[in-house]
């Protein structure tokens, strides 16, 4: 099996019907969750809402290298609700998640994967497009670190050279609490 993709969504890949979909979670004080399909899914035991508010999600670059990536996400602001929401509250580090999830040909949900996570940066309201843009950063621009370290081994050795806390740190440690907690 390729990387982690379950059966389900092989077979479909191989049938040439499958569709993506965008699952977007905002955590606004009342968190809201959309998608860019024609109707209402379910996903986590959690309804994403198809309205049509849900615009457009930038592109993304990968690379091998952890870096602090931006994203953003359009929403129609010709409904006033997302409009309201932000001009009312703090939105600022408010936690957004993009999944992507593939719809087979009976339409139902068959599997998801996680696109990009982070964190509202800041919001621009564009009221000629009726285009509310919120620009996030990706859930690594919520390090504290010093400035030139990094978290591997040899940045270790560097200021610490008896400590060998990461040489087996990937293959041991499951998971580490980084930023907010």
């Amino acid at each position: 099996m390729a990387r982690g993709l379950s059966s389900d969504l092989l077979t479909e890949i191989n049938s040439g019907s499958i569709k993506p979909v965008a699952l977007v979670e905002i955590g606004f004080p009342t968190v809201q969750r959309l998608t860019n399909h024609y109707k209402d899914l379910v996903h986590d035991s959690n309804t994403y809402l198809a309205g049509g508010h849900l615009l457009k999600i930038s592109a993304k670059a990968e690379n091998s290298q952890i870096n602090v990536a931006n994203f953003s996400i359009q929403l129609s602001a010709v409904d006033s609700a997302f409009v309201s929401i932000v001009l009312g509250n703090v939105v600022s580090n408010d936690e957004v998640t993009i999944d992507i999830g593939f719809i087979n040909s009976s339409e139902a949900l068959i599997d998801t994967f996680n696109y990009d996570k982070g964190y509202i940066n800041n919001y621009s309201i564009d009221t000629k497009q009726g285009v509310l843009t919120l620009n996030c950063t990706s859930h690594f621009g919520d390090f504290s670190r010093t400035a030139g370290r990094k978290t591997n081994e040899g940045s270790q050795q560097r200021f610490y050279s008896t400590d060998k806390g990461f040489e087996f740190s990937a293959l041991t440690i499951q998971d580490l609490k980084w930023g907010r907690q």
